[in-house]
């Protein structure tokens, strides 16, 4: 699959939420990027990644760019929102876990959990970077064949 179509097309599936929201969405996914991938669980960490940034991008333009490695795609989603404060970013991988209350943002605490579940599958890796009142990047890295790294199936489930 290639994953920079599947961020072009979740763009279109985001733009009246991001015109809601008051943000302008900067794609970089020109070129195409193709892998062996599950195009669901890509989707689904594409969606829940853009999804926090919109959430919690404060109104502020968000960038999504895909580029080519050797042996991995990178994406990463960046916003100039909130941010998280340093002693919060281990956790908010875990599930139920958010950095912020939920009364002002709503959500369960699973989107980032879910997206650490389907990369740990697939042999990738997501690192942030943050700091409050300075916005947060996401990296995701996907290497390009699953099976490399001693996944010959990726398969995932949420228990």
């Amino acid at each position: 699959m290639d994953v920079a179509a599947s961020a072009r097309d979740t763009a279109l599936r985001f733009r009246d939420q991001l015109t809601r929201a008051g943000c302008e969405l900067r794609l970089e996914a020109g070129q195409p990027v193709a892998g062996w991938w599950d195009r669901t669980r890509v989707d689904q960490i594409l969606n829940n990644l853009l999804s926090n940034a919109i959430k919690y991008g404060a109104g502020k333009p968000i960038d999504l760019i895909v580029e080519e490695g050797d042996d991995a795609a990178r994406i990463v989603v960046r916003d100039q929102g909130i941010g998280i404060a340093p002693e919060q970013q281990a956790r908010i991988f875990g599930r139920f876990e958010r950095a912020v209350s939920e009364r002002h943002y709503g959500g369960f605490g699973l989107g980032l959990w879910i997206v650490k579940q389907i990369l740990d599958a697939l042999g990738g890796t997501i690192r942030v970077e943050s700091a409050p009142g300075r916005g947060s990047t996401f990296t995701v890295g996907l290497p390009r064949r699953a099976h490399e790294h001693g996944v010959e199936r990726p398969e995932f489930q949420v228990q």
